[in-house]
Order: C-alpha cells, then sequence, then structure tokens
C-alpha cells in the first residue's frame, strides 16, 4: 500500500491545526486591545528600532526573544506593538512565538535585512555638555553639534563626552569580538538617536547599557574605558 496518501493527510491535519492555533492566538492578542498611543509619524523609526532590539537579544535566526520588558520600558501598549510590528510581520522578518503576547523569532529573511541595513556602521556623531535645566538638542549629526540639559535629571553632572564616546567604540570596535562590536556600534547608533529624539530618560538608559558593556568586554575597549562616569 503507498502511504504517501496517508502522510498527505497527516501533513494537512497538521496544518490545520496550526492555523487554527494562530487564529485562536491572534483573536486573544487583539481582543480588548487599549487606544494606540504611538503617532502614525512614529511608527517607521520606532519599528526599527524595536527590529534591532530583537535581532541583537537573538543574536541568531530562529532564537525565540521576550520582548514584553522593551515594550513596557518604551511605554507601548499592546495595540502599539501590534502598529509597530505590523510591517515586519506582513513581509516575514520576524514571526510570532508561542502563546503568550510578546514572544517572536527573526526569521533567516529579516536577519539577511538586519546585517544589510540595520547594523551602525558610522555617521557623524554628538557632544553633550551637562548641567542644571532642560535638555535642549542642536544640529545633532553635525561637527558643530552641542547638547545641554540633565543627566538623569541630576544637576551638576560631570561632562560626558559623547563625540568621544562614540568615536572610541568605534575605533574599539575593529579590534573587539563580532558580538561585541555589533553592540558598540548599535549603542553608538541608540545614543545618537536618543539625542535627535530629545529624550534625556533614554539617552541616560542607553548610557547604562554601554556602561555594562564597557564593565564586561574584553580588553579591546582600552579607549572607552573611562569616558562614562560611575554608576552611569
Amino acid at each position: 500500500m503507498d502511504p504517501t496518501p496517508v502522510l498527505i493527510v497527516i501533513a494537512l491535519l497538521c496544518w490545520l491545526v496550526y492555523a487554527l492555533f494562530v487564529w485562536i492566538r491572534t483573536a486573544v492578542h487583539r481582543r480588548r486591545l487599549p487606544e494606540p498611543s504611538v503617532a502614525p509619524g512614529q511608527l517607521e523609526i520606532y519599528q526599527g528600532q524595536a527590529f534591532r532590539e530583537m535581532c541583537r537579544r537573538a543574536a541568531n535566526p530562529g532564537r525565540r526573544v521576550t520582548m514584553t520588558d522593551y515594550f513596557a520600558e518604551r511605554g507601548w501598549n499592546r495595540a502599539d506593538v501590534m502598529r509597530i510590528l505590523a510591517e515586519l510581520l506582513k513581509h516575514k522578518m520576524i514571526v510570532v512565538e508561542g502563546w503568550r503576547f510578546g514572544s517572536y523569532s527573526v526569521t533567516h529573511k529579516g536577519w539577511t535585512e538586519y546585517e544589510g541595513k540595520f547594523i551602525w556602521t558610522g555617521g557623524e556623531g554628538v557632544h553633550i555638555s551637562t548641567g542644571p535645566g532642560g535638555f535642549v538638542v542642536a544640529n545633532v549629526n553635525s561637527h558643530h553639534s552641542v547638547a545641554h540639559g540633565g543627566y538623569g535629571n541630576r544637576a551638576n553632572a560631570p561632562d560626558i563626552p559623547h563625540q568621544q564616546l562614540i568615536d572610541a567604540l568605534r575605533t574599539d570596535a575593529d579590534t573587539a569580538t563580532s558580538d561585541e562590536a555589533v553592540r558598540a556600534r548599535e549603542y553608538a547608533d541608540d545614543l545618537a538617536a536618543a539625542v535627535d529624539a530629545q529624550d534625556a530618560d533614554r539617552t541616560a538608559r542607553v548610557l547604562g547599557r554601554i556602561n555594562a558593556l564597557l564593565s564586561t568586554a574584553t580588553a579591546a575597549f582600552t579607549l572607552a574605558r573611562g569616558l562614562l562616569p560611575s554608576g552611569s
């Protein structure tokens, strides 16, 4: 007896079960969605940021990552996340994993896109000096750009030379391990984006990530070490 028809029937049943699972999961995730809080003009920027963070956490295509803490940190609700990730899911850059909301994996197509377009490869940096008062940014990504403001809402904080930090990370990355090099370049990109968005809290968080990288990185990061104040 030819086993082919039986195998086809089993394959179809498995496909139907999975399709039903996906349909139910989508319905549950979309149930009682809150009102979106992200403006349409911000979706493309946030999409790139979320995609880079997924790739950074996954380190390889196909590995499941949980993003709920990242979404909460950014203040995105479920409706925001679905709008932000819609294009990535549509074009199969990422896929939803598991049952719970917030788990994804990067596809091989998405990983190729990440390697080709999203890894930070250069550009002009920013210098920030700190002091009492508000957070003001001017001419970001210009050789003459200077931003003045409170670091972590603390007055009289020491000057943090972001231009020097970005240059040092880029230089040190050339001799670092591949994983550290990618993170160093992306953190520099994140720092410039945070300043461009005039987001003091996000800038402080990025500086914390850079400081954590420098505290555990290999000896390759000799230039970048010491540029951040202790506890930043």
